[in-house]
């Protein structure tokens, strides 16, 4: 089938460029199992756009444990910049050499954290993109929680009007309500609900990381570290993947 074939070269494609998660929406499950006001449904910015091809990378575990740190941080900015390169990139395949329409929206989209203070919500989310796209589940966290790495990763997104079938989403929750994000989150920016999805205070947590930024080393990511989801993790079991000494040692240097 033709929208096999188109899928099978995107995600190849997609792949080849350096993406090791590669998923599918539709944009219609915006509308079907609303999750956001109609204003951050895709289609009602891009009207043509028929699907959303989500695409993830891994945080690594020995890197992300030092957080807050330069260690940290500057894995944080490499990945944005690897996400961004892939996705141009999976777009300009998709238009020049496929011949259909797309765009990506890029991993981050604000013009600085200071901003986020005033007004704290994306204009388009990945998160919920890659969970309509059976990519991973949401996590008590807000984070995004998938088989392969637990929160530990960054996702982009390339909206486009290519036919491709879309995946199908995760029935199984992969969150195990451990409650150790909650526990661990410096600022307490989680409260308990009985859904289990934890309330999540944003401006709270976006003036931690303004903090932090000022303090010469950001983001945060302690719920992501603290999380035991994640087949990335198994390779450290019986060892610790970074000693106390270690991680005083990251904050306290750069490189």
């Amino acid at each position: 089938m033709k929208d096999e074939l188109i899928k099978k070269q995107i995600a190849d494609k997609a792949k080849a460029l350096g993406a090791n998660l590669v998923r599918v929406c539709s944009v219609d499950k915006w509308e079907t199992e609303p999750i956001q006001h109609p204003e951050y449904w895709p289609q009602n910015s891009w009207p043509w756009v028929k699907n959303v091809i989500v695409l993830g990378i891994p945080l690594f575990a020995p890197m992300t444990f030092t957080t807050p740190s330069m260690v940290y941080q500057e894995l944080y900015d490499t990945s944005n910049r690897v996400l961004d390169e892939i996705a141009y990139k999976l777009t300009n395949y998709i238009t020049t050499e496929l011949g259909y329409r797309a765009l990506f929206f890029p991993r981050d989209c604000y013009y600085s954290i200071d901003v986020l203070m005033k007004n704290p919500n994306a204009s388009f989310s990945h998160v919920v993109a890659a969970y309509y796209a059976g990519m991973g589940t949401f996590g008590d966290s807000h984070n995004l929680i998938t088989k392969e790495y637990g929160p530990r990763l960054r996702i982009v997104s390339v909206l486009t009007d290519a036919p491709v079938r879309p995946d199908p989403q995760l029935k199984k929750d992969l969150c195990i309500h451990c409650k150790k994000c909650l526990k661990a989150c410096p600022v307490h920016c989680f409260e308990e609900k009985e859904n289990n999805l934890f309330s999540y205070d944003k401006i709270a947590c976006t003036q931690h990381h303004v903090d932090i930024k000022n303090e010469n080393h950001w983001p945060c990511g302690v719920c992501m570290n603290v999380c035991p989801v994640g087949d990335d993790l198994k390779k450290y079991r019986g060892d610790d993947i970074i000693t106390e000494q270690g991680i005083r040692h990251a904050q306290a240097h750069g490189s």
